[in-house]
Order: structure tokens, then C-alpha cells, then sequence
């Protein structure tokens, strides 16, 4: 390490000894951009002297610098996506500085200039950053993001090649880049890291769906939820496929970097407002209760040189729902093939009312200077969430009837601080940033009560609906709530907190070593501190059989008007309506009265752990102990790259990162002992370091053509809760997290191919190929000895019991996920008349991957030798896709602008994504076809730049759904229906 960096620190003054002399023979062009109707600058032009392999791109306020260019006269050429190129002829002279200010003309039509609308300008900017970056990545603009009735962040970033979302009541949540779940993925603002925030209230609701039996486990990932961040306070979105040395390369799938809004440069420093204010609609629940409201100022003083931008939103939207869920399960056997159909087990209908109140506040203060910037950037979000779930399910074999339901609270507070300096030393440019960042989860009080109908209308009919669908299961079920009891009540709350400190510097110097080859060496790294905890507390028993006697007799004493027993006939609420559930295709029995249950758990709270064996309402002590953990993480990081130009033709980009993860986490250990549990606390330290080589390459051979390829290696470390050092010995079955866990890796190539004209726009085609190794993945086993895990090794050396061991491991053999994305961006501006205003955006996506997963079966046998029965674990596998990855994604926005009026009408549809793995085909599952249409409507009023919109939300009502991969009977559906927005505008 110590020989490998004196040769990089030789290599480097060599470079600066070497320029002394090019310097001082050399002079500066810099200037600005502009369009020349609106004097707006426009940014990531390509600014470049013919003939040599000297230019740069402007920056987002449109200025370019193109330094170290040799003494003489050269032809300097602007050139914008949609704007004609300027040329111009100047003279440098060595060591002065030659100003010249570019105002581009847009393309003109039969002899007239187009005027270019804010829209298809603001795509304009998107398509000329992705050429103009070294990275591979796609850019959704300011204003291409107002352009969709985007409820979130998550579901402006789905507009793009590539992605799929999960969405929770028909709003985006979390991201899948390239068919990769949201935890192999990164989410930043303005570069800086959001900490993790998806947990739930329950531990169980999390758990792989293909460890049900597991039920103490549960997940709680390195995903962040997007559903928090609005829209309206981002300036941009980029997702970047194929990273450069200088970024952290903890990722499997992209990149998601939202960057914030600054103050925009005006005339005379002029202060500007913003106001959107709107009411929405849900047609599921037939509310006009949604609204949003958001207030921006934004003003640059002294000569433009300090800006404020200061933005505060509050909103509330209605995210209800209707969910189908059925389990069908085959039990097939150890060497027998997969044919027959899986047999019904259970299903439930749950109507969901959910409320989320959401605010943001957003504060960017920049400072320009002339040799470099001071930006100090602050973000806060809360979401606040309410969920009522009343629910139905059925058992086929017992014959039950289970009615429950839930009442949900959920705080969500992120926040995020950035300051960043960048400064020019002595022909360097060093750009040094410090962050922090927040993310808190709360569950202060979840409530579910649970009432227990035998005799659901079953019986004697096992054998005529154990292969029947959903909709023909329903039609047997008998409601009977006088005959439900009280059967039991689940409370639980938990609090999770996640900071994060960073630092990180970058240096750069650009070099000409002639005309036609110049350089420019970076270096830099980076260092993160993360503190994480996690509380969990849970309260629950059943009334029925968990010697509940005492705990129903204190709530029949405070309600004398549930008489001598509680049942489900005690709870319901006759004003409450489940509309038509599902659409009209299922019904539901009676509603629960939710507020009632809520002032009943307050007399089960006062009458815990009363009776004999304290049951019925208790608190449970080894959930409530065994999931709660703490401790920290260091991240560290070192980079080294080059980018050499050869002409303006080819660009090649070698660098290399180092960067290693240091985790130190506490956790508790249970083991179950005759009277109890014994509890002992433990902490592991584990270090992980990689060097991730990485190169770029790209070949321009005409001024409309690009081609880019990209080798890269990323990483993606476990999850927090398969390494918190926890684990629990039952009496014949351990429940392990595996702090050994060693980092998946990924090694990546991508190739894209774009054409770009200003009649054609962007039109690119891409494919990527990623094996990853090291992928981590729940498994079941039956270990015939624990030497892979000393710990537990010691704990069992004198037991004689079998036990099947759940828990985590790296999966040694490679998966391969490949893909193809194409996109096309066009403005129809050279076609007649009023046809000159279509806009069209259309990207198509298709993932294939193969994923090989660990399966163990235990097989008993007779000894031919012995005749006695013996039994042997077999570890084997099953290869199919991973979990969440699409087949095929198609994204199509056509839309139209003329003047002051602009239409957008969107669809997205997305096919066949994997929802769960299992060795036998008829236990898989993914999603049905999804098609979803979005409508937007935009018109300038004649008064105070008055805008009035109006938005409709998936207009055609489609359901999320997934199907049995053997049969195609639905094992998911989620109903959300159509939502409408009116809202209007106003800027100053």
C-alpha cells in the first residue's frame, strides 16, 4: 500500500514539474452561454477548439473555462442539443485570459426561428448532461419533473430506462435498478448519502417469503424510501449506471442522486416567489381531502454572487387501498418432478385506509467568487402516516375465519446538511465537502385485535376447492360474528435511528501535453462515520387460549354491554363502508369499529400479566430483547483516475478505488434453558477492503454520434439485520444472523451507443452485463455440525437434539444479470404549424438474470445394508431469476406545447417481475401485466404568471397484481384506483 501511493506521489510532481513549462506558454478561454431570445444560460454545452482535443462543458449557470491552451489563433465552437452551433475565431495569448460569451440561436423551421418552450428546453439540458458525462447515466430535468403529475421523487425516477418501483397504495416507494432490489442500490441529494429508513413495525411483516417458517426473523435493509422526498423541491434527477473511481461504489444496480434547487441569477438581483397550491381527489375512498401546498423564495445578491433558495411544502394524500393476498402451497417431493398444481392454504381481503401527511423544508445558500463556490446546502422531510387495515382471512383446512384489524402510526423524519467548497490553488481545483445526515422511523403504538370464527363454511369441502382460485373460495365463506371470539391483541411499538458524518475531497488539475492530447489527473477520498439503533417492544397474547380469563373479564366489567362473553358481533361498526371492495369482485363480512379496539387495549393495558400464567395481554420478552441492537459503521475510501483525450475523438478514463467498510455492532444472544431464556450480549467487529478497478472509454467519430463503454466493480454490503451478532437456540431449531458476511461484488460492463441531432434528439441503445458473486441470501439447513459457526459450535457441543439452522450466507456461485435499455427524446419542432409543439419520450427495458439459490432437504431412507431408517441433510439448488427483477419495462410520454398551454399523457408498463423464489415452479410467483396512464394538463393565464393544472393518476384504474407462476390465480392484488389534482401556479 505504502510502495503503491510513493509512486502515485511521484507520478504527480512529476506532472506539475512538467506543466511549469506548458503554463507559462499557454492562456485561458472562458466565457458564458446563453439562448439568445431568453439570455437564460444553458448548461453542459460543448464548448470545444476545433481541431485539437481541448474543450469543456459549462456548468450549470452556463459558464465554461478551457485552460492551459497554447499560444495562437483557433476556430472555438459552441454546441447545444437543439440550438445551432456558433463559431467564432480567436486569438490566446500566452498567459492571459481571452473572454468570449456564446448566444446560441435555437433551430429554425421554413425560415422562422422556433421559439423553445421551458419544457423542451429543460429536456434539451437533460440529453446534453448524459453526453457530456464521463459516467454512464440517464437525467430527468427541473423541468421534465414538473412536466408529470409525479406524486414523489420514486415515481419521477421511474420515468426513466431501467427502473421499476415498488409502491405502497399506489405511490412509489422504493426504487429496482436494472431488476436489482432497493437495497442494492444508493440514494443521495446533491452527492450526499440518505440513510436507510424502511422498517416496520412488525419484525414478522418483513420476513422473506421464502423462510415462512422462520418466526422470529425479519428485515430491515439498506433501502431508503423515497415516498418522502416531493417532487417539487429537486432541481434535477440523475441515475448513474457505471460510476467513475471518484464516486462510492457501494452499489449493485445504479446510483438515484436527486440535486436541489439554487437561486437562480436574475436582472438586477431581483427576488422571485413561487406558490403551488392544489386539492386532490381519491375515487377509492371518494374523498376530496387531499391537497399540497408548496411556497418557494429565491433571491442572488451582490452582482449575483450569493443566492438564497428557501422552499417549505406540506401535503396530505390519501393512499387506501384494497388487498387480495392467497397462499397456495405444493408440497412436492425430493426427486419426484414438478407436476400437479399447488393447493389452496389460506387467503384474506383487507381494506386499507391510509393517511399520509407529509412536509419538507428546503434551504440552499451558494456563494460565487472568481476562483471557486461555497454552497451550503439543508433538506428536511417528515412523513406522517396512518393506516387502519380491517381484515378477513380464511383457512380451506381448519375451517377458520379469522376477523382483525390494525391501527398504524408511522413518523418518518430525514434530514440532510452538506457544505461544500470549491476552490482553484495553483492551477488545482479542490472540492471538499462535509455532510450529515438523519433518518428516524417511529412506531410509537401499533394496535390489532383478533377475533376467531370456527365453522367458516368449510367443511366437508377440502377436496372440491383444494385447487380453486381465489374468487371461488369466497364464494363458500359464512360470516358468522356472534360465533367469533375474542381470540387475541398484538401491540407493539419500535424506534429506529440512523446518522451518518462524511467527508470527502477531490483534486483535479488539467494538463496539455499538446493540442491533440491533454489530460486531466483526479485524486481524492472519502471517509463516513454511521451510528445505527434499533428498539423494538411488542405486547400481545391471546385472550382465548394464553390464560386470558382475567384480561376478558377486566374488559367485560369496563363494557357490561358485551354481556358474558366478547365477540366480533361487539366490535362492528355500522358507519363504516367498504364500498365496492376490489372493485365489486369480493365482499367483505362487517366492518370493525377501530375506535372501539382502541379504548379497549387501554383496559387490557391496565390488567397485564394478571392470572395464573399472566396471559391473554402480556409483554413479551424475548421478542422485545432479542431484536433491539446498536453500534456503528466506518466507511473509508481512496481513488486515483485519469481522463486522456486524444482529439476530440476518443476519451479514455482508467482509475482505481479503494474502499473498505469497518462495522461494529451489538447485538443479543437467547438460548432457550428448562424455566425460561437465557440472555448474553455480544459485539463483532468485522472489516471488509477492496481495490475496484475501473475504466471508461469513449469514441466520438462525428458530432452526432457517441459510443461509451464502461468496466467497472461495485459492492454492496449485508444487510443490517443479517449481521447484527444475534441469534436464538430453540429447542430443535436456531435462528442465526451471520456477522461473517462478506460484501457481494459486482462486475460490470455497459455499452451504449447514442445518436443525437437536433431533428432526431437523443436516440440510444444500451446493453449491460453484471456477475455478481458473493450474494447474499436467507437459507434453511440441517447441519450435521456447526464448525462454520464456532459460537454456536461451543454452545452445542454436548447436545444431542437435530436442529434446522435459519440463516444467512454468501452464495458461491455467480449470478448474471444482462439487459438491454434504448430510449429516444425528441422535440418535433421542424414539422408545420401547430404540429411543431409535439414532445415524445419513450424508453423500452428488458432484464434477463439467473440466480441459483440453496436449497437443503432432509431425506430418509432404509440402509439395504442394516435395514435401519436413516435420515441425511442434501444441500442442493434451484436456478431462477432474482427477487424483483423485471422482464420488461416500456415507459412512453407524448405531450404537446403551444405557448402558455402544455399536455402531457403518459404510460408505463411493466411485465413479469419475480415476487418469490421457490425450488418447486408452483410455489413461484410474479406480477401480472401492469399498464398505468397519467394525464397532465398545464395553461398560463394572462395574470401574474398564473399558472392552472390538472392531473389524473392512473385514469384507467389499474390494479397491482401478482399471479401463481403454475396455475395464474392471484396471490396479490392491491386496488387504489384514480386519483385528480387541480391546482394552480403563481410566480413572481
Amino acid at each position: 500500500m505504502n510502495k503503491k501511493l510513493k509512486i502515485i506521489e511521484a507520478l504527480l510532481i512529476f506532472i506539475i514539474l512538467s506543466q511549469s513549462t506548458i503554463i507559462a506558454q499557454s492562456g485561458t478561454i472562458k466565457g458564458k452561454v446563453r439562448d439568445i431570445q431568453t439570455k437564460e444560460p444553458l448548461p453542459f454545452t460543448n464548448v470545444i477548439i476545433v481541431g485539437t482535443s481541448l474543450g469543456s462543458a459549462s456548468d450549470m449557470d452556463g459558464n465554461y473555462v478551457i485552460k492551459y491552451v497554447p499560444a495562437g489563433r483557433y476556430k472555438l465552437r459552441a454546441s447545444f442539443l437543439g440550438y445551432k452551433n456558433s463559431d467564432v475565431t480567436i486569438d490566446v495569448q500566452a498567459g492571459k485570459t481571452t473572454v468570449h460569451d456564446f448566444y446560441l440561436s435555437p433551430e429554425t423551421v421554413y425560415g422562422d426561428t422556433v421559439v423553445i418552450t421551458a419544457q423542451a428546453e429543460g429536456q434539451a439540458k437533460a440529453i446534453n448532461e448524459q453526453l457530456t458525462s464521463i459516467a454512464i447515466k440517464n437525467v430527468v430535468s427541473f423541468a421534465r419533473i414538473r412536466e408529470l403529475p409525479d406524486a414523489n421523487a420514486a415515481e419521477s425516477v421511474a420515468r426513466l430506462p431501467g427502473i421499476s418501483i415498488i409502491r405502497t397504495g399506489g405511490e412509489g416507494a422504493k426504487v429496482v435498478v436494472r431488476g436489482l432490489s432497493p437495497q442494492y442500490n444508493r440514494v443521495t441529494i446533491d452527492g450526499v448519502e440518505l440513510p436507510s429508513n424502511v422498517t416496520s413495525s412488525d419484525p414478522n411483516e418483513h420476513k422473506s417469503e421464502y423462510r415462512a417458517n422462520d418466526e422470529l426473523s425479519f428485515s430491515e435493509d439498506r433501502a431508503t424510501d423515497l415516498s418522502m422526498i416531493s417532487s417539487n423541491m429537486l432541481g434535477g434527477i440523475e441515475v448513474v449506471k457505471a460510476i467513475t473511481p471518484d464516486m462510492d461504489a457501494t452499489l449493485l444496480g445504479g446510483v438515484i442522486n436527486f440535486t436541489m434547487r439554487k437561486a437562480i441569477k436574475t436582472q438586477f438581483g431581483k427576488p422571485s416567489f413561487e406558490i403551488f397550491s392544489q386539492g386532490g381527489y381519491n375515487n377509492l375512498k371518494d374523498t376530496y381531502k387531499d391537497y399540497k401546498f408548496v411556497a418557494s423564495y429565491e433571491q442572488r445578491f451582490w452582482n449575483n454572487s450569493f443566492g438564497i433558495f428557501l422552499q417549505g411544502s406540506a401535503e396530505k394524500r390519501n393512499l387506501s387501498a384494497n388487498e387480495l393476498n392467497s397462499n397456495y402451497n405444493f408440497a412436492g417431493k425430493l426427486f419426484i418432478t414438478d407436476v400437479g398444481n399447488p393447493e389452496f392454504q389460506s387467503m384474506s381481503l383487507t381494506d386499507v385506509l391510509r393517511d399520509r401527511q407529509r412536509y419538507g423544508a428546503t434551504l440552499v445558500l451558494d456563494y460565487q467568487y472568481e476562483n471557486g463556490s461555497i454552497g451550503f446546502m439543508n433538506f428536511f422531510s417528515r412523513s406522517d402516516t396512518r393506516t387502519i387495515s380491517r381484515n378477513e382471512s380464511y383457512s380451506l383446512l381448519d375451517d377458520d375465519l379469522f376477523y382483525s384489524a390494525t391501527n398504524s402510526k408511522n413518523i418518518l423524519d430525514v434530514y440532510s446538511n452538506l457544505l461544500s467548497i470549491k476552490h482553484n490553488l495553483a492551477g488545482f481545483t479542490i472540492d471538499a465537502k462535509l455532510s450529515h445526515s438523519f433518518s428516524g422511523s417511529k412506531y410509537p403504538e401499533d394496535v390489532r385485535f383478533n377475533f376467531w370464527q370456527n365453522a367458516a363454511g368449510f367443511a366437508n369441502k377440502f377436496t372440491l376447492l383444494r385447487y380453486a382460485p381465489p374468487n371461488e373460495i369466497v364464494k363458500h365463506v359464512i360470516h358468522d360474528p356472534d360465533n367469533a371470539v375474542f381470540f387475541d391483541i398484538y401491540n407493539v411499538s419500535n424506534n429506529t435511528k440512523d446518522r451518518t458524518y462524511n467527508s470527502a475531497i477531490d483534486i483535479s488539475r488539467d494538463i496539455t501535453i499538446s493540442e491533440l492530447l491533454t489530460s486531466k489527473i483526479k485524486f481524492g477520498g472519502a471517509y463516513q462515520y454511521r451510528k445505527r439503533t434499533y428498539d423494538y417492544n411488542e405486547n400481545s397474547g391471546s385472550v382465548f387460549y394464553d390464560d386470558g380469563a382475567q384480561v376478558s373479564a377486566a374488559i367485560m366489567r369496563a363494557y357490561p354491554q358485551f354481556g358474558t362473553s366478547i365477540t366480533f358481533a361487539d366490535f362492528i361498526d355500522s358507519s363504516y363502508s367498504y364500498g365496492k371492495f376490489l372493485n365489486g369482485d369480493y365482499t367483505l363480512g362487517p366492518p370493525f369499529n377501530v375506535n372501539l379496539m382502541l379504548d379497549v387495549i387501554e383496559v387490557a393495558k391496565k390488567n397485564y400479566g394478571v392470572g395464573a400464567g399472566g396471559g391473554g395481554y402480556k409483554p413479551r420478552e424475548l421478542q422485545s430483547t432479542l431484536y433491539d441492537y446498536s453500534g456503528h459503521e466506518v466507511k473509508s475510501a481512496a481513488y486515483v483516475m485519469a481522463t486522456l483525450n486524444i482529439g476530440q475523438m476518443f476519451s479514455i478514463i482508467p482509475g482505481v478505488r479503494y474502499q473498505n467498510l469497518t462495522t461494529k455492532y451489538k447485538g443479543i444472544r437467547g438460548e432457550q434453558i428448562p424455566g425460561g431464556i437465557q440472555y448474553t450480549h455480544a459485539e463483532e467487529e468485522q472489516s471488509h477492503g477492496y481495490w475496484l478497478p475501473m475504466f471508461h472509454f469513449r469514441f466520438k467519430p462525428l458530432d452526432w454520434l457517441q459510443l461509451q463503454v464502461a468496466y467497472t466493480n461495485t459492492l454492496n454490503y449485508p444487510d443490517y439485520n443479517t449481521i447484527i451478532p444475534r441469534y436464538f437456540i430453540g429447542t430443535n431449531f436456531i435462528l442465526y444472523n451471520n456477522y461473517r458476511l462478506k460484501p457481494a461484488t459486482s462486475e460490470n460492463l455497459d455499452v451504449v451507443l447514442a445518436v443525437y441531432t437536433n431533428s432526431i434528439g437523443l436516440l440510444s441503445i444500451g446493453g449491460f452485463k453484471k456477475r455478481i458473486e458473493n450474494l447474499i441470501f436467507p437459507v434453511k439447513t440441517y447441519p450435521q455440525n456447526f464448525s462454520k459457526y464456532p459460537e454456536l459450535e461451543e454452545k452445542l457441543k454436548n447436545r444431542k437434539e437435530k436442529f434446522t439452522l435459519y440463516t444467512y450466507d454468501n452464495n458461491s456461485i455467480p449470478i448474471d444479470v444482462i439487459g438491454m435499455e434504448t430510449e429516444w427524446q425528441t422535440h418535433f419542432w421542424y414539422l408545420p404549424g401547430p404540429l411543431s409543439g409535439l414532445v415524445l419520450n419513450v424508453n423500452y427495458t428488458h432484464i434477463f438474470s439467473e440466480a441459483d439459490y440453496p436449497k437443503s432437504y432432509l431425506y430418509t431412507y432404509l440402509d439395504p445394508e442394516t435395514y435401519i431408517q436413516k435420515t441425511v441433510s442434501i444441500d442442493t439448488f434451484y436456478t431462477t431469476r432474482l427477487l424483483n427483477q423485471p422482464n420488461d419495462i416500456l415507459n412512453i410520454a407524448l405531450g404537446y406545447d403551444y405557448k402558455g398551454f402544455s399536455l402531457r399523457i403518459s404510460m408505463l408498463y411493466q411485465d413479469n417481475i419475480f415476487k418469490k423464489p421457490d425450488f418447486w415452479l408452483q410455489n413461484r410467483v410474479h406480477s401480472d401485466k401492469y399498464i398505468r396512464f397519467d394525464l397532465s394538463v398545464k395553461q398560463e393565464l394572462p395574470w401574474y404568471g398564473i399558472q392552472a393544472y390538472f392531473n389524473l393518476n392512473n385514469f384507467t384504474s389499474e390494479d397491482d397484481v401478482d399471479i401463481n407462476q403454475k396455475t395464474g390465480f392471484v396471490t396479490l392484488r392491491q386496488h387504489y384506483g384514480m386519483t385528480a389534482e387541480l391546482g394552480v401556479r403563481l410566480k413572481l
